[in-house]
């Protein structure tokens, strides 16, 4: 008898994931994707614009 040597498509799609996210993690880490995941929030804040509960 022959074992089959089939792998199963959940255990490749984790594989797939992992390389992808590997490799989106080095180019990230390289400053291929300087800047894409990091924001900046510029905002001010005045005096009347801020909201306070006073009894």
């Amino acid at each position: 008898m022959e074992t089959s040597r089939h792998i199963s498509f959940a255990i490749l799609a984790i594989l797939a994931f992992t390389a992808l996210a590997a490799g989106a993690l080095l180019l990230e880490h390289t400053g291929f994707f300087a800047g894409a995941f990091r924001t900046e929030i510029l905002a001010r804040v005045d005096a009347w614009d801020v909201v306070s509960a006073r009894r």
